[in-house]
C-alpha cells in the first residue's frame, strides 16, 4: 500500500497543443507534470519541484503558447512554456480551484472553484483582476467567442457570467430522461427538492466534464457556431430497492440506477441536445471531441474510469450521440484494444486520440495510448513513475458488475447532492465519505452498518451486485477512504459573525453536545424529532453537502432551523433563535 494514497479520479488531466503533436499530461497521483511529444513518442521534460500533494489536473493554454494547470491541492496555477515545463510559476487562485479556460477576446485566464469563487487572472502572471461569487460547486469554464460559461459539478447545470461577473439567465441543465416507454422531460420541469423526482425519472447529476465542442461540419463544409458539450450522469427518481442487486445492472442499456450520458448546450439559442445513455459506461470522468477526419466521421471519446482493466475508452459516431431518438441507447462505434486504468483523452489534429493511463496493469507507471480509429491500431507511450496502484482507490471507482460504482453516487469521494427513495425506508440524502470514516461507526442514516465489512457486503456485493470482498480489500478501502483530503474552506469575510456563531454552537443552541470531537459528531443514533432515530451526521465541510438532513428537506443552511425540517427543540435549542442569530450560526457552520 502506499505511503501517500493516490487522489480520487477526475479527469481532463490531458491537453494537446494547438501548433504541434505535443501533449501536456498532469499526473495528479504522482504530483507531476509532463511534456510529450507524440510523433516521437518521447518526454521532453516534466516538473521536478512541484510539493507533495499538488494534484495537477485541468490545463489551458494562452494565445502565447503559455500552458496554466490548476493544482487541485495547493489551491494554485502553474504557468509555464511547455519547452521549460519546470520553469514555471504558481500562483494562489482560491481554496479549492477545479476548472479553467483562455479568454482570447479579453486575454484571461478564468478559473472556477469549488467554494464559488470565479477568478479572473492575466496569462502572464500577477494578482488577479477580478473575482465573483457565484453558486458553490463549480467544475469546468467553458469560453464561447467573447461569452464565459461555468458548469457545477453535482447539480449538472451550465451557468453564462458576463463581464461584470453576474449572472445570465436562468442555468441550462440536460434535459431527465424517463425510464417508462422513452422520452425527455423538459429542462427546468424538476421537483422542489432535488433528487425526488417521480417513478421514471433519471435526472442530470454529476457532470465530469464539460467541454467546448467543435461545430460539425456538414459535407458541403459549412459549419455550425460551435456547441459546448457535457458528460454527465442521470440518477433514478424511482423507488430503489434495499436488497440483492437492487441498484439495478444489465437490461437493454447495460445499466443501473445510475446512467451515463452526453449533452450538447448550444448557446446561442440555449437549446440542448440530449444525447442517449451510453450503454456500459461506469463513472465517465473525460469527454474529447475529434476534428471531422478523411472519411467525413467525427467522434466523440469517453473515458469510462470505472472499466478499469477492460473496454474504459469509448469511440462514438457524433451524429449518433446527437440524433439518436430519446430515451434509446447507444454502444461504441469502434472497440479498440483495452486501455486499463484510463483517466483523461484528447484529440490530435489528424484524428489521433490520445489516452492517459494513470496506471499500467504491469506496475511500470503511466503511459499514453495513441489510437487511431481509421486504421484500427494503437501505440503506447511509457510515462514512467513509480506504480500508484491503491487496492482501495481501486475498489472505489471500479464496476462493480452491476455497471455502478462507488464512485457514480460518492464522485471524488464526495456525493452526488441527491435525495434517494429507498424502499421500506423512505427518502435518504447520499452522505459524503470524504475524510476520517472509520470511526464514526455505525454507517447508513439509520445507524443500521456496524462497520465498514458490514457496509460492503450489503451494498457493494449484494446492491451493486460486486465480487465479495476480502478482509484486506475492505481494510484497503477503509484506509484510502480515511485518507481523503477534507474540504478547504474560504477564509470568512465576517468574521465577528463567525465567533458570535460559534458562541452559540456550543452555548445557548446545545449544538455541540452530539456535533462533538474532531469529527463533529458523537456516533449517535438519535431521534431528533425528525421522523426516527438517525445517526449523527459529522458537520466537517457541512458548507456543501447541501441540501442536509436525513431526507434532504433543508435545501440551505438556514432552512435546517426551519421546526418542520428541523426538529424543533428536540434538536438543539433552536426555536428561540433570532433571524440574525441564525445567519451567525450558519457563518460558523461555513468553517467546519
Amino acid at each position: 500500500m502506499l505511503a501517500d494514497t493516490p487522489p480520487p479520479i477526475s479527469g481532463g488531466t490531458l491537453h494537446v497543443l494547438r501548433s504541434a503533436r505535443i501533449a501536456v499530461v498532469a499526473d495528479p497521483d504522482r504530483d507531476r507534470i509532463l511534456v510529450v511529444d507524440l510523433t516521437a513518442r518521447q518526454i521532453l521534460g516534466q516538473t521536478e519541484h512541484l510539493p507533495p500533494g499538488a494534484e495537477p489536473s485541468r490545463i489551458a493554454e494562452d494565445a502565447e503558447g503559455r500552458v496554466h494547470v490548476v493544482l487541485r491541492g495547493t489551491g494554485e496555477i502553474y504557468s509555464f512554456d511547455p519547452e521549460r515545463v519546470d520553469e514555471g510559476t504558481r500562483r494562489a487562485v482560491c481554496a479549492m480551484p477545479r476548472g479553467l479556460a483562455y479568454d482570447g477576446v479579453n486575454d484571461q485566464i478564468h478559473v472556477a472553484c469549488r467554494g464559488g469563487e470565479l477568478v479572473t487572472l492575466p496569462p502572464e502572471g500577477g494578482a488577479a483582476i477580478r473575482t465573483v461569487q457565484l453558486d458553490q460547486d463549480l467544475r469546468d469554464v467553458v469560453v464561447h467567442g467573447d461569452r464565459v460559461f461555468v458548469s457545477r459539478f453535482r447539480a449538472a447545470e451550465l451557468l453564462e457570467v458576463d463581464d461584470a461577473g453576474a449572472l445570465v439567465g436562468s442555468p441550462l441543465r440536460p434535459w431527465a430522461s424517463s425510464a417508462l416507454g422513452g422520452g425527455f422531460v423538459e429542462p427546468g420541469f424538476m421537483d422542489p427538492v432535488p433528487g425526488t423526482a417521480g417513478e421514471g425519472r433519471f435526472d442530470p447529476a454529476v457532470a465530469w466534464r464539460t467541454i467546448s465542442a467543435p461545430a460539425q461540419t456538414a459535407p458541403d463544409g459549412s459549419a455550425a457556431p460551435d456547441d459546448i458539450a457535457m458528460v454527465h450522469q442521470r440518477a433514478s427518481g424511482q423507488e430503489v430497492q434495499p436488497e440483492p442487486g437492487g441498484y439495478g445492472g444489465g437490461g437493454r442499456c447495460e445499466s443501473s440506477i445510475v446512467h451515463s450520458s452526453v449533452s450538447f448546450f448550444d448557446p446561442e439559442t440555449g437549446n440542448v441536445t440530449q444525447g442517449p445513455d451510453l450503454a456500459r459506461a461506469t463513472l465517465p470522468v473525460d469527454i474529447a471531441m475529434s476534428p471531422r477526419l478523411a472519411s467525413g466521421a467525427e467522434y466523440v471519446a469517453v473515458v469510462a474510469a470505472g472499466n478499469e482493466s477492460g473496454e474504459s475508452v469509448f469511440i462514438y459516431n457524433r451524429v449518433n450521440l446527437e440524433f439518436t431518438a430519446p430515451g434509446q441507447c447507444v454502444f461504441p462505434e469502434i472497440l479498440t484494444e483495452p486501455v486499463p486504468n484510463a483517466t483523461a483523452a484528447a484529440w490530435t489534429d489528424d484524428g489521433t486520440l490520445v489516452v492517459l493511463s494513470r496506471d499500467a496493469i504491469d506496475g511500470s507507471g503511466a503511459q499514453l495510448a495513441l489510437i487511431s480509429p481509421t486504421e484500427g491500431r494503437t501505440q503506447r507511450i511509457a510515462l514512467g513513475g513509480a506504480s500508484t496502484y491503491d487496492t482501495g482507490h481501486a475498489v472505489f471507482h471500479a464496476n462493480s458488475g452491476g455497471h455502478i460504482a462507488c464512485a457514480s453516487c460518492h464522485p471524488e469521494g464526495q456525493e452526488d447532492g441527491r435525495i434517494w427513495t429507498f424502499g421500506n425506508i423512505g427518502a435518504r440524502r447520499t452522505p459524503a465519505m470524504h475524510g476520517d470514516l472509520r470511526g464514526t461507526e455505525p454507517f447508513h442514516w439509520d445507524g443500521d452498518m456496524t462497520d465498514l465489512n458490514h457496509l460492503t457486503h450489503e451494498v457493494f456485493t449484494g446492491r451493486m451486485q460486486g465480487p465479495a470482498l476480502r478482509t484486506v480489500q475492505v481494510d484497503a478501502l477503509g484506509h484510502w477512504l480515511d485518507e481523503l483530503p477534507r474540504p478547504v474552506n474560504s477564509t470568512p469575510t465576517d468574521v465577528a459573525a463567525v465567533e458570535r456563531g460559534r458562541e452559540l454552537f456550543y452555548g445557548a443552541a446545545q449544538c455541540g453536545t452530539c456535533h462533538s470531537g474532531a469529527l463533529l459528531t458523537n456516533n449517535a443514533t438519535v431521534d431528533v424529532g425528525t421522523g426516527g432515530a438517525f445517526q449523527v451526521p459529522s458537520l466537517v465541510g457541512v458548507q456543501y453537502r447541501t441540501p442536509v438532513m436525513h431526507s434532504g428537506c433543508a435545501l440551505t443552511l438556514t432552512g435546517r432551523f426551519d421546526e418542520a425540517c428541523g426538529g424543533g427543540d428536540r434538536h438543539g435549542r433552536t426555536s428561540d433563535l433570532s433571524e440574525a442569530q441564525i445567519a451567525d450560526m450558519v457563518a460558523f457552520m461555513r468553517t467546519l
